[in-house]
């Protein structure tokens, strides 16, 4: 005999339902990019699928729900929904360090070179061994760099981020960094080049900064946390005119 549904199995399939619309809501909006990156997108457009489906059949009576659990429902999916569903707004203090939350995503390919060797990217002189670095392929030249160091030990470069400091580093070292996202938005984290300042200036941490600087092989970090890479042997520092917008993932 068919059970009829009760309020309680209403109460949970609307749950369900608002889920599954922030969900699509978020996904055919394209604001689901300040939570997580854009390959995500099959694996939410089955979700909500599947959180219609859940809605359905606890609409239909087919699952049995009490007032208790009903409970446990609200909390752990209208929360998300709302969560879902309002977009993400950096705080106004920050300064442009969490200017990334405008969702806007920008690929790091895993491959930037043709079949004939040549390089995909823009801003490279190789005649005059220059590199300008555009804000949106700050990713894919630091890929580049970090996987080809050799190849432009003595460029002379020019590019734009925001200060990041740590203890392990002398005091006029910093990390030219932006922000990069391997799943979710709580994974973002900085990344970027190495760099020394000195004699032409420090900047406060976050600081948003475009440096020109020489490409070189050396030894960074403070005593007893020495590493030996790549530095940016920075020239001249100045404010940058703005800060980028976006964050960058593996495509």
């Amino acid at each position: 005999m068919k059970r009829k549904a009760t309020l309680p199995d209403r109460v949970e399939a609307l749950c369900f339902a608002a889920l599954g619309a922030a969900i699509a809501y978020a996904a055919v909006g394209g604001s689901y990019t300040t939570l997580t990156t854009p390959r995500s997108l099959p694996y939410l457009i089955i979700g909500a699928v599947l959180l219609f489906a859940l809605a359905t059949a606890a609409w239909l009576g087919l699952f049995h729900a009490t007032e208790r659990s009903v409970l446990r429902f609200l909390i752990a999916l209208i929360i998300p929904a709302l969560l879902i569903a309002v977009p993400f707004q950096p705080s106004s203090g920050s300064g442009g360090f969490d200017e990334y939350a405008g969702g806007r995503a920008i690929a790091i390919p895993r491959s930037s070179h043709k079949p004939d060797g040549s390089s995909q990217l823009h801003g490279l002189d190789t005649a005059n061994k220059t590199l300008t670095i555009s804000n949106d392929e700050f990713g894919s030249w630091f890929e580049q760099i970090d996987h080809n160091p050799q190849r432009y030990v003595g460029y002379h470069v020019q590019v734009t981020g925001f200060v990041s400091k740590s203890r392990t580093f002398d005091a006029d070292e910093f990390e030219l960094s932006r922000q990069f996202m391997s799943c979710c938005i709580l994974d973002m984290t900085p990344f970027g080049f190495i760099a020394s300042s000195g004699k032409a200036g420090t900047s406060h941490n976050h600081d948003w900064v475009t440096v020109d600087a020489v490409i070189k092989q050396g030894v960074y970090g403070s005593a007893g946390h020495e590493r030996q890479g790549l530095i940016l042997q920075v020239r001249s520092v100045s404010k940058a005119a703005a800060a980028p917008t976006g964050y960058f993932y593996w495509q």
